[in-house]
């Protein structure tokens, strides 16, 4: 049998079945490593990130490291400053006579120390000097002022060297003196008036311009005026017998401001007549005298000023006057800074022979133990004064009587005042 078959010589059994459509054929070979290097990309930014954390974490660690280091330096140039002011003595003599422990202010001198702290170790090293004024260029050791610098150094965590420095003034107070903070004010003449020169008298009157006028005596005829500041006196007015300074206007002396530079020197002088005087407290009543200033006896010292003084002694010796206030106009020289010299003497007085035969002694001491006897605290004869000194005061006692010692300044006894006196006439 002959099979049959159509025209187009399709099979009769897949006749009815549509074709089947080819695919295409994709090469393997282009999505083939693509994973891998998405994931070596990954990685490689992932490892740049940890470099990256890594090395943030290092400079915190070291800025820690540095923040705690530096405070703790802080710590120790603080601690090292504090301690210099810590003295309850001046001298070193007294330090050692006192309890263990005792500081001095002597002892305020360039040292070196070390010390360990935390991770490292820390250098001390503080300078001392004696300050030296820039304005006028001499070394203030009357005033008794060191410059102090302390600078703490160390290693870092890198190696490198690191500092922090603090510099201060520490001044020569003795800390005796703090007693008084706790003593009630006082309305004494003593006092002075806040934001004023406490050179300047009690009893000047301020003129609210920064200046202050004063007559300097009941019979004066002149009237000083001062800067507040400076205590310095820039000029002088002539007025009427009897002018009170409560009187005194800006306007009244506006004509006669700036017109010199000039220095006060002011004080009082009491007066005892017991064998045995007590400067504390003398008993005695005033004598007439006048106060003037002469030539100073030291070798080389310059010619004694142009002065003018004022007192108000009594014209006899029969009186209740307890002390006898003094006011002088001293002139220094053109030099800079201005200056004078001179030697402050009591006249009008028996000085010689005789029942009424009196003695003067100054209020005199090293106040502030630096070994000298400063202008201010009244020497025999001053030496290049530059400024205006006050509480330059006097006793006058028997000429068979000896200046008394006083007492130097202590506390815990109650003796807040140095009374030490020294013969200054007859010489």
């Amino acid at each position: 049998m002959c099979a049959y078959q159509e025209a187009g010589g399709t099979d009769m059994k897949t006749k009815n079945q549509s074709p089947r459509p080819a695919l295409p054929r994709t090469p393997m070979t282009v999505e083939r490593g693509v994973a891998l290097i998405e994931a070596l990309v990954a990685l490689l930014i992932m490892a740049f990130g940890m470099v990256a954390l890594a090395g943030i974490q290092s400079t915190m660690r070291r800025g820690s490291d540095q923040a705690l280091q530096r405070g703790e330096a802080l710590r120790l140039a603080q601690g090292e400053m504090e301690t210099l002011r810590d003295y309850s003595v001046l001298s070193a003599e007294a330090a050692a006579s006192g309890p263990a422990g005792t500081r001095a202010y002597a002892g305020v001198v360039s040292a070196a120390a070390s010390s360990a702290g935390g991770n490292t170790d820390f250098s001390v090293t503080r300078s001392v000097a004696d300050w030296a004024d820039p304005v006028v260029g001499q070394e203030q050791q009357q005033a008794g002022l060191r410059e102090v610098r302390v600078r703490v150094q160390w290693q870092d965590r890198a190696g490198n060297e690191q500092f922090v420095m603090l510099d201060s003034f520490i001044a020569r107070a003795d800390p005796a003196l703090g007693a008084s903070l706790g003593l009630p004010a006082s309305t004494s003449a003593t006092r002075r008036p806040a934001e004023r020169s406490v050179s300047i008298p009690v009893a000047a009157k301020d003129l609210g311009n920064g200046t202050s006028v004063f007559v300097p005596s009941p019979t004066a005829t002149v009237a000083w005026v001062f800067n507040n500041m400076t205590g310095v006196i820039t000029g002088r007015c002539t007025v009427a017998m009897g002018t009170l300074n409560s009187s005194l206007t800006a306007a009244d002396v506006a004509g006669c401001s700036n017109n010199t530079v000039g220095y006060l020197l002011s004080g009082v002088v009491k007066f005892s007549s017991a064998a045995r005087p007590d400067p504390a407290q003398p008993g005695g009543t005033a004598w007439p005298l006048d106060v003037g200033i002469v030539n100073s006896t030291l070798n080389g010292a310059i010619s004694a000023p142009v002065h003018q003084c004022f007192d108000d002694a009594p014209t006899s010796a029969a009186n209740t006057m307890a002390f006898v206030s003094f006011n002088c106009f001293v002139e220094p020289n053109n030099g800079t800074p201005r200056i004078w010299s001179g030697r402050l003497e009591l006249s009008g007085l028996n000085l010689g022979g005789g029942a009424d035969a009196k003695k003067v002694c100054r209020y005199s001491a090293d106040y502030d133990g630096n070994g000298s006897v400063s202008n201010s605290e009244h020497p025999e004869n001053y030496n290049a004064v530059s400024g205006s000194l006050s509480r330059q005061n006097f006793l006058v006692i028997n000429a068979t009587a000896s200046c008394p010692a006083g007492a130097a300044i202590n506390p815990e006894n109650g003796v807040f005042v140095n009374n030490s006196t020294v013969q200054q006439q007859p010489r």
